[in-house]
């Protein structure tokens, strides 16, 4: 018993630890983000004595950060609408249907997320080039696709596969068909799980950066990851802006992931006890 509050204090002091690690550059970055460059040599550490406001409008008009954020939200969008419908009937007709050859393909989708994505940049960009989808959006959005379905398709079943079947039973004895049981059934009651599935493919493509590096070189259609690449090669002297435009490119997600902390963590979880 007296053990008991030196235990809590080591493990205060070790989060406390871990907390200021974590969290150290980020506030570090919005601090250097709001001064001026004169200041930022001088102090790189220290609190700004003046707000360099004007350093985000800046960045955000020669960075073209506008066009930049339309094209990553419309890769997120078409990502999560394309993970969230395929994954979802995949992963309905895995955990529910019993049909020749379902375990090889589960087995597949497994086996899938352990090779690494890097070993299929050289033959997706030939199959691109031939086909007229290097240097577009939708060339991209089907690389993101075809990604993040397999654990997607995963971590759907394994929610599914706590859906009773009696109750798709019943609902099938009142005259439901199979695309009707996952429409009016399976996606009201698997709500968190889908919700974290449209979070997980929302983060991953805004900060995802191999492939769009390597498959869009027009600025134009550049998304917010490459589009901070090609800014830092821009300003390479001017820390304080390229600080600013780190700000711009995560402020998004980190407000959208605050928003809907609760309902992500709470997607996993229940995914993981029901599996």
């Amino acid at each position: 018993m007296k053990t008991k509050p030196v235990q809590k204090v080591i493990i205060v002091l070790f989060l406390s630890f871990v907390l200021l690690v974590t969290v150290s550059p980020l506030l570090l970055l919005i601090i250097n983000s709001l001064k001026s460059q004169r200041e930022f040599l001088v102090n790189p550490f220290g609190l700004p004595t003046t707000l360099a406001l004007a350093n985000f409008p800046k960045v955000w008009i020669t960075g073209g950060y506008s066009r930049a954020y339309l094209n990553s939200l419309l890769i997120a969008v078409c990502s999560v609408t394309i993970v969230v419908s395929l994954g979802g009937l995949c992963a309905f007709s895995l955990a529910k249907f019993r049909f020749r050859g379902s375990n090889v393909v589960l087995t597949y989708f497994i086996l899938s997320m352990s090779i690494p994505v890097s070993l299929f940049l050289v033959p997706i960009f030939f199959i691109f080039k031939n086909l007229g989808l290097l240097d577009t959006i939708r060339g991209l959005i089907i690389v993101y696709g075809a990604i993040f379905l397999p654990f997607n398709i995963v971590f759907l079943r394994s929610f599914f596969m706590g859906i009773p079947d009696s109750v798709l039973e019943s609902a099938k004895i009142d005259g439901c068909s199979d695309l009707g049981l996952f429409f009016r059934m399976v996606i009201p009651l698997s709500r968190p799980a889908f919700l974290t599935v449209a979070l997980l493919v929302t983060l991953w493509t805004w900060n995802e950066f191999f492939f769009a590096n390597a498959f869009i070189t027009t600025n134009v259609l550049r998304p917010v990851s490459t589009r901070f690449l090609a800014f830092t090669g821009t300003y390479t002297s001017d820390w304080t802006l390229i600080c600013a435009a780190g700000i711009i490119s995560i402020l998004p997600i980190m407000i959208f992931y605050i928003i809907f902390q609760r309902n992500f963590i709470e997607g996993l979880m229940s995914g993981s006890i029901k599996g």
